[in-house]
């Protein structure tokens, strides 16, 4: 691609992101949706992301609503979680794909606060497994590298999947 959107870099910054933390790496999450102020993750709950009771285990699901949270602010840079609340409604089963949606609702200056909500389908009342809120601080430091290929481009699947 010559001449990236805006959208696309901010996408593949995200996706740098996503592949330079080593615990969210570790977790194979992955971005579906970015849009500043909006973003979709998920992650596999495989035997990697679960506790002994054959469910998602909390500081795993807890991390997909931070890497969530943390993509949807990442339009202008990086932000850090000052605060968060997330109430789990029910267990996460193991062998499932969690999603993870995070909505920006407010900002004043350099502080924001972002509704999350977690589920194996968002469209599903049933299907939703944990709903929180999440606050930060943008940093003001650097934003990363763009990543080579943006995670929307299909012809690079492969790579991501």
């Amino acid at each position: 691609m010559e001449n990236p959107t805006n959208h696309d870099i901010l996408a593949r910054r995200v996706e740098t992101l996503l592949r330079d933390d080593t615990f969210s790496a570790a977790l194979n999450i992955r971005l579906h949706e970015l849009q500043p102020g909006c973003s979709l993750v998920s992650m596999p709950v495989s035997p990697r992301a679960m506790n002994c009771h054959g469910s998602a285990h909390g500081g795993a699901v807890w991390t997909l609503a931070d890497m969530a949270f943390g993509a949807a602010g990442y339009y202008d840079g990086p932000i850090i979680t000052t605060e968060s609340n997330l109430s789990f409604l029910r267990a996460t089963p193991g062998g499932s794909r969690l999603f993870a949606r995070a909505n920006q609702v407010s900002r004043r200056g350099k502080s924001g606060v972002f509704h999350i909500v977690m589920g194996a389908n968002l469209d599903d009342e049933a299907e939703i497994f944990a709903i929180g809120q999440f606050a930060g601080r943008w940093t003001g430091l650097p934003q990363r590298r763009p990543a080579a290929h943006s995670p929307f481009d299909s012809s690079q699947s492969g790579a991501h999947g």
